[in-house]
């Protein structure tokens, strides 16, 4: 293909992308003014976005292609802009879309509904929303935002902004409350998904990702009575994700993060990246007698096969920091997985063997700071440039209060190998400041003053 040809073709492709965008149309949801015999226009809304579903306004096509709802008004690459109030809850089935059908809340607004719910769907955003059941008349705990391949599969979601929530009265519940109560927070089973930017608060499993190509990125998920993160999917990524406070209310063993595929012991879990998460068991900003601590980042049951795991932060009371069973080809590079609570926990990190007999082999550990030596049985590891911390007072800035950075003079400064280091530290900063790469998720600016 010559140069011309390639710039005709990007030409062509820009200006049908650009026709698309100009022919879309935007939608408006109104509880307070909408009516549902209105034609959608920002002037004469519509009334809830259950109605907009139930009523077929949405233009959509089955798993074989065929139209559904052919004459209704909404269509591929359209947008849906909900304003304040409760909405009811979004239930949709059989829904493939040619373009993206963004459902978002307008600017300025903070619409309400008690719980997403997709099955065989594909091409879906979803922006904005806050999600609780306590909005309905009847509390019933649910999955709040839930994506499932029932009947055939569900694919390319994006699910980015939303506020979710099992109740305002959560930080007042009892152990037994917080068991039979709590809601889990996102739980998607797919392929090509992104959840990103979300706040999940009082929820017992935070995410749930099942499928291939699930990226998770960028969300805080606090107060939790389950685990943060659980990841069954192939080639996932989960980015700069802040997991804190966990509940212990029942017979769990709680993990920030954690990878299974359930009874099956066998089948690997391909290329996962886990980056510039932290998980934080809890911090002097709060109080509760039913407060614990979790694992850390966990693999106990899947091999692990071409796994990078860099820049995390785990802060964890637990014998589990970075665990990873069956860790086969792996990275593990510049993390910190620390005991800053007391008792005799050392979290530190492990590799070893999974419960499906899945050894470890070939992983190269580099460039982390633990509380205790690295355990890594089996064939083939490199293991270098680690540093034990045994007084943390030499290396932190505030370990009690738990600023994790590099106080000035810290013995990781500039102590750790270039060699497959990331480029960025947790926070965005550069690699190196200094002369030579830092251990651990920190990269400490030479110009940064101590506060």
């Amino acid at each position: 293909m010559n140069r011309f040809t390639s710039r005709l073709i990007a030409t062509v492709v820009v200006e049908i992308l650009t026709a698309a965008v100009l022919n879309a149309s935007v939608f408006y949801v109104d509880p307070e003014t909408g009516r549902m015999d209105n034609d959608g226009s920002a002037e004469h809304p519509w009334k809830t976005v259950q109605q907009v579903f139930e009523q077929n306004l949405i233009q959509t096509r089955d798993a074989a292609g065929r139209l559904k709802n052919e004459h209704a008004p909404v269509n591929g690459g359209d947008t849906i802009l909900l304003r304040s109030g409760y909405h009811g809850e979004i239930n949709c089935r059989v829904a493939y879309n040619d373009e993206f059908i963004t459902i978002a809340a307008q600017e300025g607004h903070k619409p309400k509904v008690r719980r997403v719910f997709f099955s065989e769907a594909g091409k879906w955003i979803i922006r904005g929303l806050t999600v609780s059941p306590s909005f309905a008349a009847e509390y019933k705990p649910d999955r709040l935002i839930y994506i499932v391949d029932w009947g055939g599969p569900s694919s390319d979601f994006v699910i980015e902004n939303n506020t979710l929530y099992s109740s305002a009265d959560a930080p007042s519940w009892s152990a037994e409350q917080w068991d039979k109560l709590s809601c889990y927070g996102i739980t998607v089973i797919g392929k090509r998904m992104r959840i990103r930017n979300n706040v999940l608060r009082y929820v017992n499993y935070g995410i749930i990702i099942v499928g291939d190509q699930i990226a998770v990125e960028r969300n805080l998920i606090e107060h939790i009575a389950g685990d943060g993160i659980v990841c069954s999917a192939d080639n996932a990524s989960l980015l700069y994700n802040k997991i804190k406070y966990f509940y212990k209310v029942n017979d769990n063993h709680d993990d920030g993060i954690q990878f299974h595929r359930g009874r099956d012991k066998t089948t690997p879990i391909l290329n996962a990246v886990v980056r510039g998460n932290s998980v934080v068991a809890w911090d002097n900003a709060l109080k509760n007698p039913l407060i614990g601590s979790p694992q850390g980042i966990c693999n106990f049951d899947s091999p692990a096969i071409n796994w990078r795991i860099e820049n995390n932060l785990v802060l964890v009371r637990h014998h589990h920091g970075i665990t990873i069973g069956g860790c086969q080809n792996g990275v593990i590079v510049n993390n910190l997985a620390y005991n800053p609570y007391g008792g005799d926990f050392f979290a530190g990190i492990m590799l070893g063997t999974t419960h499906g007999k899945t050894a470890s082999e070939n992983t190269i550990v580099r460039n982390n700071l633990v509380d205790s030596e690295i355990s890594a049985p089996g064939i083939g590891h490199t293991i270098d440039h680690n540093i034990i911390v045994s007084e943390p007072v030499l290396y932190f800035r505030d370990a009690g209060n738990f600023d994790m950075r590099h106080k000035e003079g810290s013995p990781a400064i500039d102590a750790g190998s270039a060699e497959l280091a990331p480029e960025i530290d947790i926070d965005g900063v550069k690699r190196p400041q200094g002369a030579d790469i830092d251990v651990g998720p920190y990269e400490r600016k030479e110009h940064n003053e101590e506060k």
